[in-house]
């Protein structure tokens, strides 16, 4: 049994308590994306230069998060090959079931990534189709204060166009930094 198939068997399902249930949103994408910065930078309050230092996450991550009176339990999935491939295969149903959120990151400043991105992208797209579909699909353009003002557009019309998002349903994208309120925009309008 891998790690994260015996850390996926002791993960809580999300729960309805009261009449109140929670929202289990994904975190996914490639390495060093900046979803744990997210994360921290938004749900959790920290300043972006506060999360400079975050390590890899190894495996994944899980939270229960009050936010703005929105109940989420959260799951941050670690970007490397290995831990995508367990997490898109093995463990896709236990990853993948129940979503109503799937929040897929993207570098915007890492072009080199973006084959790669897109080959995961089609992939989580597939799994939300057989275990959650109805799920809203996310693509946050993220780092984007790393590009110049010409650059911006021009890395989200590559994104879009590469994903093939203004082909898809219920599939949005979103330029997105730790570093502008951008980010935090995007997260209230996604949850409302």
């Amino acid at each position: 049994m891998s790690y994260l198939e015996d850390s996926m068997k002791k993960v809580d399902k999300p729960v309805e308590e009261k009449g109140k249930s929670e929202k289990k949103i994904l975190f996914t994408g490639m390495s060093q994306s900046g979803k744990s910065s997210i994360i921290q930078s938004v749900f959790e309050g920290r300043t972006p230069e506060s999360t400079s230092e975050i390590q890899a996450t190894i495996g994944f991550l899980r939270q229960r998060i009050d936010y703005s009176g929105i109940s989420l339990y959260v799951i941050d999935l670690g970007g490397q090959t290995t831990y995508l491939e367990e997490s898109f295969s093995l463990l896709r149903e236990s990853m993948f079931s129940s979503l109503e959120i799937l929040l897929f990151v993207v570098d915007a400043a890492n072009t080199e990534e973006f084959e790669t991105a897109k080959h995961y992208f089609r992939r989580s797209l597939r799994n939300i189709e057989e275990f959650s579909k109805g799920a809203k699909v996310v693509v946050l353009a993220h780092k984007m204060d790393l590009l110049s003002e010409n650059e911006k557009g021009e890395t989200i019309n590559t994104i879009s166009s590469l994903f093939d998002i203004n082909n898809l349903e219920n599939v949005e994208i979103y330029p997105t930094s730790i570093y502008e309120k951008s980010i935090f925009e995007a997260i209230d309008d996604i949850l409302a």
